[in-house]
C-alpha cells in the first residue's frame, strides 16, 4: 500500500498514517504537515511498526508546495491512496469574519485537495486507486461560529462528488469522510472547558466524543479494495449526532 497522508503529524492523519501501517505489511508512506518535529515523529512510529515513510513539511495553502509534493511519489514507486486529511478550525461569525479567515479556510479545504488530486491523477488512475477527503458533519450541517469552516466543507463535500463523477471512468475512487464531535489536539481545548465534555457526550446516542482513531477506520476502509464499488459517497463518522434533531424537541411524552 503506497499512500499520501496530508495533515499527518497529529491528531486524524497520525491515526491514519498508524492505521494504514499497522494493516498494510511493508506499507510505504509520504507524511506531510506544517510542523517538521511531530512529522519526523509519526514517521518513526509508522517506521517502527514495518512501514516506511517520507516526510515532506510545507503549507497546503501554497500551489507550489503541492507540486513539490507531488514530485514525491516516485519515492513511493506508485501511489494507490490519498488521505487529504489537512485542516484549520478558524472559527468566526460570518458579520465579524475576515477576509483572510474565509480564504485560507477554502484555500486548505478546498484549494488544496483539488490541486493534490490533480497531481495525483496519473497515478491513482494507473493503480485504480483511492483518493479521501477529511470533511466534516459541518459541511451538512451549519455550525455556528464556523461560518467559513462550515462554508469550505460543504465545498469540499461537493468537490468530491464531482471528481468521483469525472475520474470514475478512470477507475479512481474519489469519497470523503465527516467526522462528528472528535477529541483531537486541535479541538482539546474546547474539551477542557467545565462540563463541556459531559453536556457534548449526552448530545451523542452512542455517549462518547469520538477518537482520531475512529475516524481512521473509516478511511480505511474507503482505501481497501473492500470498498472497490463506493464512489462519491460520504461516511458519517458521529456516533449518531446528526440523527438527533428532533430527539432533544420538548412536548414529547412516551
Amino acid at each position: 500500500m503506497k499512500v499520501i497522508v496530508t495533515g499527518a503529524a497529529q491528531g486524524i492523519g497520525r491515526a491514519i498514517a498508524l492505521k494504514i501501517a499497522k494493516d498494510h505489511q511493508g506499507a510505504k508512506l509520504l507524511l506531510t504537515d506544517q510542523h517538521p518535529d511531530s512529522l519526523e515523529s509519526i514517521a518513526n512510529e509508522v517506521r517502527a511498526l514495518g512501514a516506511s515513510a517520507h516526510i515532506k513539511p510545507g503549507d497546503l495553502t501554497d500551489p507550489q508546495f503541492i507540486v513539490d509534493l507531488t514530485s514525491e511519489i516516485s519515492w513511493l514507486g506508485g501511489l494507490d491512496a490519498v488521505a487529504s486529511n489537512a485542516g484549520v478550525a478558524l472559527h468566526s461569525p460570518l458579520l465579524t469574519l475576515s477576509l483572510e479567515v474565509w480564504e485560507k479556510n477554502f484555500a486548505l479545504h478546498v484549494r488544496a485537495p483539488w490541486l493534490l488530486a490533480k497531481g495525483c491523477h496519473a497515478a491513482l488512475k494507473a493503480s485504480q486507486g483511492a483518493f479521501i477527503i477529511t470533511a466534516s458533519v459541518s459541511g451538512t450541517h451549519p455550525t455556528p461560529p464556523g461560518g467559513a469552516y462550515s462554508s469550505s466543507k460543504a465545498a469540499a463535500l461537493m468537490l468530491a462528488k464531482q471528481m468521483a463523477v469525472e475520474w470514475g471512468p478512470d477507475g479512481i475512487r474519489v469519497n470523503t469522510v465527516s467526522p462528528g464531535m472528535t477529541l483531537t489536539p486541535m479541538t482539546h481545548s474546547a474539551y477542557t472547558q467545565p462540563g463541556v465534555m459531559a453536556q457534548r457526550e449526552s448530545r451523542i446516542p452512542l455517549r462518547r466524543i469520538g477518537q482520531p482513531e475512529d475516524i481512521a477506520k473509516a478511511v480505511s476502509f474507503l482505501m481497501s479494495s473492500e470498498a472497490n464499488y463506493i464512489t462519491g459517497a460520504d461516511i458519517v463518522v458521529d456516533g449518531g449526532l446528526t440523527q438527533t434533531l428532533m430527539a432533544y424537541n420538548p412536548g414529547w411524552k412516551t
